[in-house]
């Protein structure tokens, strides 16, 4: 009796266990509304570049709408907090970059989310360089010159630049600049790349460091003079605008886009969505898009982005100490 019971139990957990089963194997039914993508940034900088040619082709892909929504401020800190307080259900998401997830730590002692802890890495989107532009008005053709003018300039009227804010790429590419030069440069932060960008066109800084999506739709100005690239090498899209490496031997500085969900998000929605951006990626208008906008596509599985972001950490941090870079 004992051993015919002893089969019954087995053959009942057997089945529970099929079931189960079975059940994980389904596909998860999301989504069945639209999502947010929060991107903590204004209009007109990369990060909000990236996110509307992700929104659009990503709807598409899900079949319901994803919506982007702009919450600027704190260095992308305050968008970023946001997304990792909002419901783990995969209807809020955000465009985080190396800035909000692997620059910010290391800058902000309070910060208000742990990179790491409070999100579900879904998937990296893309990488870009940034250019270094002055305003038509300074005296400078190249990256050496630039360094020759911010030296000699007369006491009182040290050469100004832009940045999209305390922290972002642009602050930090312009302060490893300055370290590695000894060029005198006094940081103007703005609320976003686009604002930094008004300002530089207009005159009211000399210079800034930007990533290629908002810099490139500018770039033909005759307001403007790009004098490098921050890639080791020079690229492909701008092959005669040389590497700042080639003035500068060492500098680099190369940021990147990726999406996260909040933690606690179903593994299921996140393997969702990580699909859907590896057929983006992979999707010829979206490539067109991305080269336009000076973005190099870049795809990896949730469990490698979320490598790439605890390696990225410590990464920016030492660039952080090198180029003495302080919230101001």
């Amino acid at each position: 009796m004992k051993s015919a019971l002893k089969m019954i139990l087995a053959a009942a957990c057997a089945s529970l266990l099929a079931v189960g089963s079975n059940i994980a194997a389904q596909p998860v039914n999301y989504p069945t509304k639209a999502i947010r993508l929060v991107t903590p940034f204004p209009p007109g900088g990369g990060t909000d570049a990236v996110a509307r040619i992700a929104a659009d082709k990503l709807s598409v892909l899900l079949g319901q709408a994803v919506v982007v929504e702009n919450k600027a401020g704190a260095g992308g800190s305050l968008g970023t907090e946001l997304a990792a307080r909002a419901a783990a259900d995969g209807y809020t998401l955000v465009l985080g970059s190396s800035a909000t997830h692997a620059v910010n730590p290391s800058l902000y002692p309070e910060l208000s989310y742990d990179p790491v802890k409070d999100f579900a890495a879904v998937s990296t989107l893309a990488t870009t360089p940034l250019l270094l532009m002055a305003n038509a008005s300074v005296p400078a053709k190249s990256v050496s010159e630039l360094i020759d003018v911010s030296k000699t300039r007369e006491a009182g009227k040290t050469m100004t630049y832009a940045s999209a804010g305390v922290g972002s790429a642009q602050h930090l590419g312009a302060e490893l600049f300055k370290s590695m030069t000894k060029a005198p440069l006094l940081h103007v932060p703005y609320k976003g790349a686009g604002p930094a960008m008004v300002d530089l066109l207009a005159g009211h800084v000399d210079i800034a460091f930007d990533t290629m999506p908002s810099a490139l739709a500018q770039i033909k100005s005759d307001k403007l003079k790009v004098l490098g690239i921050s890639s080791p090498e020079r690229s492909n899209m701008l092959p005669d605008v040389p590497a700042i490496a080639e003035t500068v031997p060492g500098y680099e500085l190369v940021t990147w886009y990726g999406l996260f969900a909040p933690a606690g998000t179903p593994p299921a929605v996140v393997d969702t969505l990580n699909a859907a951006v590896k057929r983006m990626l992979e999707s010829e208008d979206v490539q067109a898009k991305f080269k336009t906008a000076g973005i190099e596509p870049y795809w990896s599985s949730p469990a490698d982005f979320s490598t790439l972001v605890k390696n990225e950490i410590p990464k920016w941090r030492k660039v952080i100490e090198q180029s003495g870079a302080k919230i101001e």
